[in-house]
Protein backbone atom coordinates (compact mmCIF):
# COMPACT_ATOMS: atom_id res chain seq x y z
CA UNK A 1 0.00 0.00 0.00
CA UNK A 2 1.06 3.81 -0.61
CA UNK A 3 2.33 5.28 2.36
CA UNK A 4 0.25 8.30 4.32
CA UNK A 5 0.62 11.85 5.23
CA UNK A 6 -0.67 12.93 7.93
CA UNK A 7 -1.01 15.28 10.84
CA UNK A 8 -0.36 13.84 14.01
CA UNK A 9 -0.27 13.98 17.72
CA UNK A 10 1.81 11.63 19.42
CA UNK A 11 0.44 9.62 22.76
CA UNK A 12 2.95 7.40 23.65
CA UNK A 13 6.40 6.27 23.19
CA UNK A 14 7.70 2.63 23.87
CA UNK A 15 11.14 0.87 23.93
CA UNK A 16 11.02 -1.58 21.40
CA UNK A 17 14.83 -2.64 20.70
CA UNK A 18 18.11 -1.08 21.01
CA UNK A 19 17.65 1.00 18.15
CA UNK A 20 14.01 1.70 17.80
CA UNK A 21 10.87 2.62 19.67
CA UNK A 22 7.06 2.30 19.30
CA UNK A 23 5.03 5.13 18.95
CA UNK A 24 1.13 5.63 19.57
CA UNK A 25 -0.24 8.59 17.39
CA UNK A 26 -3.83 10.06 16.95
CA UNK A 27 -3.66 11.32 13.30
CA UNK A 28 -6.43 13.83 11.98
CA UNK A 29 -7.97 11.75 9.20
CA UNK A 30 -7.12 8.32 9.71
CA UNK A 31 -7.17 7.37 13.86
CA UNK A 32 -4.93 6.11 16.21
CA UNK A 33 -2.04 4.28 14.92
CA UNK A 34 0.96 2.51 16.51
CA UNK A 35 3.64 2.17 14.48
CA UNK A 36 7.60 1.30 14.16
CA UNK A 37 10.01 3.97 14.43
CA UNK A 38 13.09 2.49 13.21
CA UNK A 39 16.56 4.00 14.64
CA UNK A 40 14.57 6.28 16.79
CA UNK A 41 16.62 5.60 19.62
CA UNK A 42 19.91 6.24 18.26
CA UNK A 43 21.75 9.51 19.26
CA UNK A 44 21.67 10.66 15.90
CA UNK A 45 17.99 9.85 14.07
CA UNK A 46 15.33 10.92 11.69
CA UNK A 47 13.44 11.61 13.59
CA UNK A 48 15.35 14.24 16.14
CA UNK A 49 13.04 15.29 18.80
CA UNK A 50 9.86 15.14 17.06
CA UNK A 51 8.50 12.13 18.57
CA UNK A 52 8.24 13.23 22.39
CA UNK A 53 4.75 12.86 23.92
CA UNK A 54 2.07 15.54 23.33
CA UNK A 55 4.25 17.13 19.95
CA UNK A 56 2.26 17.54 16.98
CA UNK A 57 3.98 16.52 13.29
CA UNK A 58 3.61 15.60 9.64
CA UNK A 59 4.14 12.00 9.68
CA UNK A 60 4.53 9.71 6.75
CA UNK A 61 3.87 6.23 7.30
CA UNK A 62 3.28 2.30 5.43
CA UNK A 63 -0.08 1.47 6.39
CA UNK A 64 -0.71 -2.23 6.94
CA UNK A 65 -3.67 -4.84 7.11
CA UNK A 66 -4.66 -6.28 10.38
CA UNK A 67 -3.61 -5.68 14.06
CA UNK A 68 0.55 -5.02 13.23
CA UNK A 69 2.49 -2.06 13.55
CA UNK A 70 2.40 0.11 10.91
CA UNK A 71 6.07 1.82 9.74
CA UNK A 72 7.09 5.07 10.43
CA UNK A 73 9.53 6.83 8.24
CA UNK A 74 9.03 10.38 8.49
CA UNK A 75 7.88 12.66 11.80
CA UNK A 76 8.63 16.39 11.00
CA UNK A 77 7.95 18.60 13.82
CA UNK A 78 5.06 21.25 13.48
CA UNK A 79 3.81 22.44 17.36
CA UNK A 80 6.30 21.42 19.99
CA UNK A 81 4.51 20.84 23.23
CA UNK A 82 7.28 22.39 25.21
CA UNK A 83 6.32 23.71 29.43
CA UNK A 84 8.73 24.36 32.37
CA UNK A 85 6.02 23.92 34.90
CA UNK A 86 5.19 20.60 36.28
CA UNK A 87 1.65 21.36 36.59
CA UNK A 88 1.55 22.14 32.84
CA UNK A 89 3.42 18.83 32.18
CA UNK A 90 1.13 16.81 34.28
CA UNK A 91 -2.02 18.43 32.01
CA UNK A 92 -0.41 17.62 29.07
CA UNK A 93 -0.03 13.73 29.95
CA UNK A 94 -3.43 13.10 31.18
CA UNK A 95 -4.72 14.76 28.25
CA UNK A 96 -2.93 12.57 25.92
CA UNK A 97 -3.88 9.27 28.33
CA UNK A 98 -7.46 10.04 27.98
CA UNK A 99 -7.01 10.12 23.89
CA UNK A 100 -5.22 7.43 24.36
CA UNK A 101 -7.56 5.60 26.33
CA UNK A 102 -11.17 6.23 24.88
CA UNK A 103 -10.03 5.84 20.95
CA UNK A 104 -9.24 2.62 19.28
CA UNK A 105 -7.47 1.90 16.07
CA UNK A 106 -7.83 3.39 12.34
CA UNK A 107 -11.32 5.12 13.63
CA UNK A 108 -10.73 8.58 12.08
CA UNK A 109 -12.38 11.47 14.01
CA UNK A 110 -10.91 14.81 12.91
CA UNK A 111 -13.15 16.75 15.81
CA UNK A 112 -11.43 15.46 17.96
CA UNK A 113 -8.00 15.71 16.80
CA UNK A 114 -8.71 19.85 16.85
CA UNK A 115 -10.55 19.34 20.41
CA UNK A 116 -6.97 17.79 21.67
CA UNK A 117 -5.18 19.99 19.98
CA UNK A 118 -6.72 22.95 21.09
CA UNK A 119 -6.43 22.07 24.20
CA UNK A 120 -2.86 21.53 24.20
CA UNK A 121 -2.21 25.22 22.74
CA UNK A 122 -4.01 25.88 25.65
CA UNK A 123 -1.99 24.32 28.25
CA UNK A 124 1.19 25.58 26.48
CA UNK A 125 -0.24 29.10 26.98
CA UNK A 126 -1.19 28.45 30.88
CA UNK A 127 2.07 27.50 31.23
CA UNK A 128 3.05 30.81 32.81
CA UNK A 129 0.61 31.01 35.47
CA UNK A 130 1.35 27.88 36.13
CA UNK A 131 4.31 28.14 37.65
CA UNK A 132 2.83 29.77 40.35
CA UNK A 133 0.64 27.16 41.13
CA UNK A 134 0.65 23.47 42.79
CA UNK A 135 -0.10 19.80 41.91
CA UNK A 136 -2.54 20.35 44.69
CA UNK A 137 -3.36 23.84 43.71
CA UNK A 138 -4.13 24.28 39.79
CA UNK A 139 -4.99 27.52 38.46
CA UNK A 140 -8.57 28.15 37.77
CA UNK A 141 -8.16 28.52 34.24
CA UNK A 142 -6.28 25.16 33.49
CA UNK A 143 -8.89 23.01 35.44
CA UNK A 144 -11.96 25.05 33.40
CA UNK A 145 -9.85 23.88 30.08
CA UNK A 146 -9.55 20.34 31.30
CA UNK A 147 -12.81 20.09 32.04
CA UNK A 148 -13.83 20.86 29.00
CA UNK A 149 -11.40 18.81 27.01
CA UNK A 150 -12.87 15.96 29.24
CA UNK A 151 -16.36 16.76 28.84
CA UNK A 152 -16.35 16.57 25.09
CA UNK A 153 -14.36 14.10 24.63
CA UNK A 154 -16.44 12.01 26.35
CA UNK A 155 -19.47 13.12 24.13
CA UNK A 156 -17.37 12.63 21.03
CA UNK A 157 -16.50 8.87 22.06
CA UNK A 158 -20.56 8.69 22.76
CA UNK A 159 -20.03 8.52 26.78
CA UNK A 160 -21.37 11.09 27.71
CA UNK A 161 -23.94 11.97 30.90
CA UNK A 162 -26.96 13.52 31.11
CA UNK A 163 -26.80 17.09 32.64
CA UNK A 164 -30.02 18.44 30.74
CA UNK A 165 -32.74 15.62 30.75
CA UNK A 166 -33.33 13.13 33.50
CA UNK A 167 -31.88 9.83 32.12
CA UNK A 168 -35.23 7.58 33.38
CA UNK A 169 -37.65 9.69 31.99
CA UNK A 170 -36.08 12.60 29.74
CA UNK A 171 -37.94 15.21 31.79
CA UNK A 172 -35.86 18.11 31.50
CA UNK A 173 -34.11 19.67 34.49
CA UNK A 174 -33.71 22.70 35.05
CA UNK A 175 -31.82 24.69 37.53
CA UNK A 176 -34.08 27.15 39.57
CA UNK A 177 -32.09 29.44 42.75
CA UNK A 178 -32.95 28.06 45.82
CA UNK A 179 -33.44 24.60 44.29
CA UNK A 180 -32.41 21.47 46.12
CA UNK A 181 -29.73 19.10 45.12
CA UNK A 182 -29.81 16.79 42.26
CA UNK A 183 -29.28 13.55 42.17
CA UNK A 184 -26.59 11.97 39.27
CA UNK A 185 -26.53 8.31 38.80
CA UNK A 186 -23.34 7.00 37.85
CA UNK A 187 -24.28 3.96 36.57
CA UNK A 188 -27.14 5.89 34.57
CA UNK A 189 -25.13 7.86 33.03
CA UNK A 190 -26.17 11.49 34.17
CA UNK A 191 -29.13 13.14 36.48
CA UNK A 192 -32.17 12.13 37.89
CA UNK A 193 -35.75 13.05 38.22
CA UNK A 194 -36.97 12.95 42.13
CA UNK A 195 -39.76 10.23 40.72
CA UNK A 196 -36.88 8.38 38.97
CA UNK A 197 -34.73 8.34 41.70
CA UNK A 198 -36.16 5.94 44.32
CA UNK A 199 -34.13 2.40 44.15
CA UNK A 200 -31.17 3.77 41.69
CA UNK A 201 -27.69 2.59 42.38
CA UNK A 202 -24.49 4.16 42.67
CA UNK A 203 -26.03 7.97 43.56
CA UNK A 204 -24.05 11.07 44.40
CA UNK A 205 -25.95 14.71 44.37
CA UNK A 206 -25.33 17.96 42.56
CA UNK A 207 -25.54 20.93 44.00
CA UNK A 208 -27.46 23.40 41.61
CA UNK A 209 -24.24 25.32 40.38
CA UNK A 210 -21.94 22.27 40.08
CA UNK A 211 -24.90 21.06 37.39
CA UNK A 212 -24.95 24.56 36.07
CA UNK A 213 -20.85 24.85 36.07
CA UNK A 214 -21.00 21.34 34.00
CA UNK A 215 -23.69 22.03 31.37
CA UNK A 216 -21.83 25.38 30.68
CA UNK A 217 -18.04 23.38 30.28
CA UNK A 218 -20.14 20.51 28.13
CA UNK A 219 -20.93 23.37 25.95
CA UNK A 220 -19.04 23.28 21.98
CA UNK A 221 -19.38 27.00 22.31
CA UNK A 222 -16.57 28.37 23.67
CA UNK A 223 -18.62 31.56 24.51
CA UNK A 224 -20.02 29.63 27.29
CA UNK A 225 -17.14 27.50 28.98
CA UNK A 226 -14.45 30.36 28.68
CA UNK A 227 -15.99 33.21 30.41
CA UNK A 228 -16.90 31.02 33.59
CA UNK A 229 -15.35 31.53 36.38
CA UNK A 230 -15.52 28.41 38.88
CA UNK A 231 -15.21 28.81 42.97
CA UNK A 232 -12.70 26.58 44.65
CA UNK A 233 -16.11 24.88 46.09
CA UNK A 234 -17.81 24.10 42.74
CA UNK A 235 -14.27 23.12 41.75
CA UNK A 236 -14.01 20.50 44.31
CA UNK A 237 -16.99 18.91 44.10
CA UNK A 238 -17.45 19.06 40.15
CA UNK A 239 -13.59 17.06 40.02
CA UNK A 240 -14.96 14.83 42.83
CA UNK A 241 -17.94 13.69 40.71
CA UNK A 242 -15.96 13.61 37.69
CA UNK A 243 -12.93 11.70 38.62
CA UNK A 244 -15.34 9.33 39.86
CA UNK A 245 -17.36 8.70 36.69
CA UNK A 246 -14.33 8.69 34.67
CA UNK A 247 -13.16 6.04 36.65
CA UNK A 248 -16.55 3.92 36.43
CA UNK A 249 -16.35 4.09 32.79
CA UNK A 250 -12.37 3.33 32.39
CA UNK A 251 -13.52 0.43 35.19
CA UNK A 252 -10.15 1.54 37.35
CA UNK A 253 -8.76 4.95 38.63
CA UNK A 254 -7.78 7.39 36.32
CA UNK A 255 -3.96 6.87 37.01
CA UNK A 256 -2.30 10.72 36.22
CA UNK A 257 -5.57 12.09 37.66
CA UNK A 258 -4.93 11.74 41.50
CA UNK A 259 -2.73 15.53 41.40
CA UNK A 260 -6.81 16.76 40.48
CA UNK A 261 -8.67 16.09 43.49
CA UNK A 262 -8.92 19.30 44.84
Amino acid sequence: MPPLNDEAIVLRTTDFSETSMVVTFFTRENGKVTCLAKGARRLKNPFDTSLDAMNICRILYYPKIGDVLQLVTEAKLTERFRVDSTTAIYAGFHVVQLLNHFTENFNPQSALFDLTKNVLKDILLLDSICRTSSLDNPPEKLSRCLFHYELRLMSLSGLAPSFHECVGCSEKVEIRRGARRVAFGMRDGGVLCPRCRPGRMNVVSLSPEALGAFQLLASADERYWRRLQLSQKTLGEIRGLWNQYLAYQMERPVPILHWLKR
